[in-house]
């Protein structure tokens, strides 16, 4: 089976990494920060803003590799501090309203930029 890389200018531009991988019928995301796709320049804001565009891209992400987040099996979100973990689950709620994936949310020392969230996740095809 192939290895497809998945990328799309609709999500900040990856590192030394792919934005996503497809492969026997998953597809998984990168983690991604609250990054502006056009400049990829981190965006600082409330937790709540920076949740809605790290799932934004992963959405862009997804969508490109001909999946979507209504085939999203498993997630990984990475806060700065647990406190926010409230906030966050408000604006994930609103990206996954039925049937949510499978996840786990946990505080992580030292995310990127100095940033409050990260997430990554795997995806059916």
């Amino acid at each position: 089976m192939p290895i497809e890389t998945i990328y799309t200018p609709q999500a900040p531009p990856p590192g030394p990494y792919a934005q996503a991988i497809k492969h026997a019928g998953l597809i998984f995301a990168s983690g991604q920060t609250p990054e502006d796709p056009a400049t990829g320049k981190p965006v600082r804001g409330t937790i709540a803003e920076q949740t809605r565009l790290v799932l934004t891209n992963l959405k862009a992400i997804l969508e490109a590799g001909g999946s979507g987040l209504d085939k999203v099996l498993k997630v990984n979100v990475y806060l700065s501090d647990i406190k926010h973990k409230p906030e966050m689950n408000a604006v994930y709620r609103e990206f996954f309203p039925l049937n949510p994936p499978a996840r786990i949310a946990l505080a992580a020392a030292g995310l990127d930029d100095g940033l409050d969230v990260e997430i990554d996740l795997i995806a059916a095809a």
